[in-house]
């Protein structure tokens, strides 16, 4: 669900004065807040299968490192949650 709310432009500094809420995302992107919930059990499964052979991959190769809902910040306006790196 989007915040839209004109003229408004979310930074960091505001996603970090949001309350925590347990089951709760709170993301923004280009200075628009997203608020989610967590997601359910089938997507954290599939996410877990995924990394799994992501990290296996890496633990082999040697290259890279695979990572779980890690919270990657771009830029000031730019603050996101992706399920699996």
């Amino acid at each position: 669900m989007s915040q839209a709310t004109p003229d408004v432009r979310w930074t960091i500094q505001d996603l970090e004065a949001l309350p925590e809420n347990e089951g709760i995302r709170y993301e923004i992107i280009d200075g628009e807040l997203f608020v989610t919930q967590s997601p359910h059990h089938k997507h954290q499964q599939t996410t877990g299968r995924i990394f799994a052979v992501l990290d296996r991959w890496s633990l082999v190769s040697g290259l890279g490192e695979a990572s779980i809902m890690p919270g990657v910040i771009f830029s000031d306006y730019d603050n996101v949650i992706p399920d699996v790196i």
